[in-house]
């Protein structure tokens, strides 16, 4: 257990180490101080109100990110998580901001409202997948477009609330907004939302869901082989479907922290392309729920660090750079983890051999041998 949490966080270690490697590099053919840099993004990144700003926004990445690995347990790429948790964000504000219901009761409805809504909306590529073979990724990716066409017309034609060009929903008020977890009281910003409760209890069932049920091991066996899942009974179509669904209900929850405590409403402000930094995160944390929780925090940590960067005349682009060459070296990092996991898997088997080998039989001598 040790050895795969750690195995699993090394991973995104390399990964990071590889980056810093890269965007020194780039830093210095261009004439700028690595240094320097990486010395203002961390004076900057570990001030109270950047580690709190990180946090946050490392909730919907971590979100993301779990609602992708819970397709990609199954080989499936779920590239339509940003239509999902659009669609359902728009749901969700609409039933926070409408429902005559205490908070206890309206912000749990909320929240099972945008799982549902996420996991209708992945219910088409799966069925299209299922009943006529067409790709997850190409139909996923269509069903963004749909979703953002829907969500604008539903927005202004439906649900708005207020004129002018910056328009949404009705306004959220504190029985159906997420109530604040931790408030550090040292100025604006810096109170811990109460998706980080959120957060940490989907991380949970998704490991006890994949990791420790039956449902979990058939997901692994379908991915692994379809054939073989066949013929010990396993229903793959069956599974594709459940594992769309799942990964669209997490998807419903990305946008929700977002809407319940920053804009408070549905809105322009909503953010975009959360899917692929989340993807990003999956893929660091090699789907593991604690690898991703520690790949959203650094991807959240360097997009709040690198933007003091140009006030102190250094390219804000060191950011984008960094976290893009650490997408593209965690391939790098999971081979180099992985081989390092099964030298040492190696290394123990032949030490367990050795201490279970009983020792050769000291050779008899040779007068006795002659007798016999």
């Amino acid at each position: 257990m040790i050895r795969r949490i750690a195995v699993t966080l090394a991973g995104p270690v390399v990964s990071v180490l590889l980056a810093l490697l890269v965007t020194t590099l780039f830093l210095t053919i261009g004439g700028y101080s690595a240094t320097s840099a990486y010395e203002v993004m961390w004076n900057y990144g570990i001030e109270p109100a950047s580690l709190v700003s990180a946090l946050n926004n490392a909730v919907p990445l971590y979100l993301a990110g779990v609602a992708a690995a819970f397709a990609l347990r199954m080989g499936l790429f779920n590239i339509g998580v940003d239509g999902q948790y659009r669609v359902a964000a728009l749901a969700g504000a609409v039933v926070a901001a409408n429902l005559p219901l205490p908070l206890y009761l309206r912000l749990p409805i909320t929240l099972i409202v945008c799982c549902v809504t996420g996991a209708l909306w992945a219910l088409v590529p799966a069925l299209l997948k299922v009943y006529r073979g067409v790709s997850e990724v190409i139909t996923s990716i269509l069903m963004n477009a749909i979703a953002t066409t829907v969500v604008a017309i539903l927005l202004a034609d439906v649900f708005r609330s207020g004129g002018g060009q910056n328009t949404g929903t009705a306004i959220i008020g504190d029985e159906g907004a997420m109530p604040v977890l931790i408030d550090l009281g040292i100025g604006n910003r810096t109170s811990i939302t109460g998706f980080l409760v959120v957060a940490i209890v989907v991380g949970i069932l998704f490991y006890l869901i994949q990791y420790r049920t039956v449902f979990g091991f058939t997901l692994q066996v379908a991915s692994r082989s379809p054939e073989a899942a066949e013929s010990a009974g396993i229903k793959v179509n069956r599974r594709i479907i459940w594992a769309m669904l799942g990964s669209g209900a997490i998807a419903g929850l990305v946008g929700m922290p977002h809407v319940l405590s920053t804009a408070f409403r549905f809105d322009g402000t909503l953010p975009t392309d959360l899917m692929f930094t989340g993807l990003a995160a999956a893929l660091l944390g090699r789907s593991h729920p604690i690898g991703i929780a520690a790949g959203a925090f650094v991807l959240a940590f360097v997009e709040r660090s690198s933007q003091v960067l140009g006030l102190v005349q250094l390219p804000t682009e060191v950011g984008s750079v960094f976290m893009a060459v650490i997408l593209l070296s965690s391939a790098v990092g999971y081979w180099l983890t992985e081989r390092a996991d099964q030298r040492v898997a190696l290394w123990n088997a032949l030490r367990r051999r050795r201490r279970e080998t009983p020792p050769p039989a000291a050779p008899l001598p040779t007068g006795m041998e002659a007798s016999r």
